[in-house]
């Protein structure tokens, strides 16, 4: 019974280092705003004028520049952290710049394949997955929480919910005139499922 409550607890313990990176650290450190809030109205504009049932390949390599740009303004303010003597230590520096390569280069792969045709960018460039990896990963860059395993496991352990949460919002809500401009669909009808890319 007690590794019941442990792992209960533990749970409990990821999902509010979650739920608290996404909605309350981001008006705790409002500096990071200068980012993130380009991200979210990016994020709402293209879900749901644009992606709300499925994205173009042009419109996932447009997404790329969030990922670009955004891995460019980590980095920046990992220089300034280090500058400042907040970030010390050979290992946090590593993982950190780590990091703030991967996401580069997921930006950079996907600009190559969507150069090159290849499909799979429809699947993995969406913006609601680049939203997600600021939003959970920036905070971290900005020195606002600490860089742990916790988190990222919980980034993890939750991705799921964060992406079927809107999904569902997605098949649940008509589409948006414009997008009903877009795909010939009387303005008001909801949306077809048979022509959806999950």
């Amino acid at each position: 019974m007690v590794w019941y409550v442990t792992i209960v607890s533990y749970f409990w313990m990821l999902l509010k280092d979650w739920l608290f990176t996404i909605f309350i650290i981001p008006f705790k450190n409002t500096d990071m705003l200068w980012l993130l809030v380009p991200v979210w109205v990016s994020w709402f504009f293209s879900e749901f004028f644009q992606e709300k049932i499925g994205t173009s390949m042009g419109n996932a390599l447009t997404n790329t520049v969030v990922v670009l740009w955004g891995s460019i303004d980590m980095a920046r303010q990992t220089v300034r952290l280090i500058g400042e003597h907040v970030i010390k230590g050979f290992g946090s520096i590593f993982l950190r710049f780590s990091i703030i390569t991967l996401v580069f280069a997921y930006g950079a792969t996907i600009v190559v394949l969507g150069i090159h045709g290849n499909k799979i960018i429809k699947h993995i460039a969406r913006i609601r997955e680049v939203t997600y990896v600021f939003v959970m990963f920036v905070p971290i860059f900005y020195n606002a929480i600490p860089l742990t395993w916790n988190h990222l496991i919980a980034a993890g352990l939750f991705f799921p919910v964060y992406y079927w949460v809107i999904e569902f919002f997605d098949r649940l809500t008509p589409n948006p005139t414009p997008l009903t401009e877009d795909i010939g669909e009387t303005p008001g009808q909801a949306p077809q499922m048979m022509f959806r890319q999950p």
